[in-house]
């Protein structure tokens, strides 16, 4: 497109062109130059139409601005200069404003806006309803109105001291922390604070709060029994868990795809021993084989076990438990370590294997622990087969020792 042409004004060094169609009044709009020696070289800048203010007194107003900070060397000398000027100081104010608006984010609003949201496409619904419930009667009431930079070990040591007031277990609060911390993390990696998680600085004493109790072969087969009587599906549940040592969530989705009935193995899909990246491989027991025989499993992909509307089941029955009342199993037992609950079929499949003298290390792959030590609390149960095996050892030396043909050496001595 060809350059059009300037035309003078009254003005020194202030110009303009008409647009080609475009009126503004009852004149064409016109586009205001103005033009000027900066440094020995000669430099037209536009300034803007007339239709947005601009007329060829302003220009001339704005031209000499320009020439008095090119001789006093304050201020900017060109329009470019003045407009790159009033864009940093455009982006500094809406940083330091950003920054203000981050500093008093609340810990509770930077929870339900950014955190919540990405928890709940990212995990499991069984993890983030439970961070939900952490943040909302802990986390909240003492932290959820503070801004980050007003939070500091004190108020973490608030959220623990009322969960213990409350009687909430060591093992509870320290879920509740990691809750904390995580949502802490995610603020840190977008910028709203610089410092570590305070909750790193708080310590909590922890007491063994791990179930210790397992069944007898008898109670197991009393509690399938009163199961089958009541549900079929909960007595299938629980029979898996005890034969394979499966934890409920895993065994709420096992699907037909799992199974390989033929080859006599079960595939526990994204359990936690893999972070949920991993699968674990167990054989079926005899007894498993024929129940999964015998069930309509469906479609390859579809759960074996499904709640009413077809999901995945997020918490084990009242069945189970009022089949345990019924059976007394729990009668008299104040400890909630020694209570018998569904976790319990998971601790004895894992001590009868322990009692068969099955290796540790077997024992931990069976059961999905990521580390040796959640295996170990089992140990003691190897008591009685390691001093089994010391007496065959020694019933096997002393047999080789009496069936010796010995022959004692005589010794002549002369004199």
């Amino acid at each position: 497109m060809a350059k059009q042409k300037r035309m003078k004004t009254i003005y020194p060094g202030v110009r303009f062109r008409e647009h080609s169609g475009r009126k503004h009044g009852v004149n064409f709009d016109r586009y205001f130059f103005i033009r000027y020696t900066i440094d020995g070289k000669e430099r037209e800048e536009g300034l803007g139409w007339a239709s947005e203010g601009w007329t060829a007194e302003k220009a001339s107003i704005q031209r000499a601005e320009l020439k008095k900070s090119q001789k006093t060397g304050e201020g900017a000398r060109t329009l470019k200069e003045k407009r790159d000027r009033a864009e940093k100081k455009r982006n500094d104010q809406k940083r330091v404003a950003d920054q203000e608006a981050a500093e008093n984010t609340s810990f509770g609003d930077f929870f339900q806006d950014t955190y919540w949201p990405v928890a709940s496409t990212s995990k499991k619904a069984g993890s983030y309803k439970k961070e939900m419930q952490h943040f909302r009667l802990w986390i909240r009431p003492v932290v959820g109105a503070l801004p980050f930079r007003k939070i500091n070990q004190i108020q973490v040591e608030k959220i623990k001291r009322n969960m213990q007031r409350a009687n909430r277990a060591p093992r509870s609060i320290e879920y509740v922390l990691a809750t904390f911390r995580q949502v802490w993390n995610l603020a840190k990696g977008t910028g709203l604070t610089m410092v570590d998680s305070p909750s790193k600085m708080v310590k909590i004493h922890m007491t063994d709060n791990e179930r210790q109790r397992y069944l007898t072969d008898d109670e197991a087969e009393s509690l399938l029994s009163e199961l089958k009587s009541r549900s079929e599906q909960v007595y299938q549940m629980a029979l898996v868990s005890l034969d394979s040592g499966a934890r409920f969530s895993e065994i709420a989705r096992l699907k037909k795809s799992h199974l390989d009935i033929d080859g006599g193995v079960i595939t526990y899909a994204d359990t936690k021993m893999a972070g949920g990246t991993k699968n674990r491989v167990v054989p079926m027991t005899s007894r498993l084989k024929d129940l999964f025989k015998s069930m309509p499993l469906g479609a390859k992909f579809k759960l074996i076990f499904q709640g009413k509307d077809g999901r995945v089941l997020h918490e084990v029955s009242n069945t189970f438990r009022t089949s345990v009342k019924a059976l007394e199993l729990n009668g008299g037992v104040i400890d909630h370590r020694m209570k018998v609950v569904f976790h319990t079929l998971r601790h004895t499949y894992a001590s009868r294997l322990v009692q068969a003298g099955v290796d540790l290390y077997v024992v931990q792959r069976l059961l999905g622990h990521s580390v040796s030590k959640m295996t170990e609390r089992y140990s003691h149960l190897s008591n009685d087969t390691l001093a089994a095996a010391v007496r065959r050892m020694e019933h096997a030396t002393k047999t080789i020792s009496e069936d010796s043909n010995v022959i004692p050496l005589e010794t002549n001595v002369k004199n």
